[in-house]
């Protein structure tokens, strides 16, 4: 798919996902609403442009389900970029048995950003590969629209890119699959597919095969 095309489905995304954003808005009261800050346009191509193989080099099928795929696991992950950081914020996601990675004392690593990054060991090669400290600032990737990005696309390309000719399916596996796969929990599965299905059909795409896991 040429640049501009996926630029026209990177923008035709941004928009479903910000009307859905609104419309989510308006059913959660006062909830501090970070989603249109992250939401900018030029935020996310910014991003984008750090990681030139997320949507290029397939045939335009792929391209447009790899849009989709991130796309649903963003409006999932973020209850429609409603909440920039996981709700639930009394577990500080530290492993204390990775030395390479270590905690910083008083920091959490709580679900941040369009796919809630979660955890040290991902926090610190993040911020290590985009320029910010993940350790010691993983506030950054609320904070900031281009890092919460750049770190959503880190870890897509690090952990997700690879898996996507095997099916949707194998993408949830990959992000939360130990919560969800095998029958754990089929009802967020379900809700999973369903944005892709969503995603793909308005960008014009089969969704393929092994679309659950």
């Amino acid at each position: 798919m040429a640049n501009s095309a996926t630029s026209r489905i990177l923008a035709l995304g941004l928009a479903l996902l910000c009307a859905a954003g609104l419309a989510a808005a308006q059913n959660v009261g006062n909830i501090l609403l970070r989603g249109q800050e992250l939401l900018h346009s030029s935020a996310f191509l910014n991003a984008a442009n750090s990681y030139p193989g997320f949507a290029h080099g397939g045939s335009d099928v792929q391209n447009k389900r790899e849009i989709a795929a991130f796309f649903a696991h963003v409006t999932h992950e973020t209850g429609h970029l409603c909440y920039i950081s996981e709700i639930n914020k009394s577990d500080s996601y530290c492993d204390p048995n990775n030395k390479q990675w270590p905690c910083v004392p008083g920091k959490k690593y709580y679900g941040r950003g369009p796919l809630q990054i979660s955890w040290n060991y991902n926090y610190g090669p993040a911020g290590k590969a985009i320029g910010f400290d993940g350790l010691g600032n993983p506030d950054r990737v609320a904070q900031d629209p281009v890092i919460s990005f750049k770190t959503a696309l880190w870890f897509w390309m690090n952990n997700v890119h690879g898996v996507l000719p095997q099916g949707f399916g194998a993408t949830i596996r990959v992000i939360n699959g130990a919560l969800e796969c095998n029958g754990k929990n089929p009802a967020i599965v379900n809700a999973r597919v369903g944005y892709y299905k969503d995603y793909c059909k308005q960008f014009g795409v089969d969704p393929g095969s092994n679309l659950t896991c």
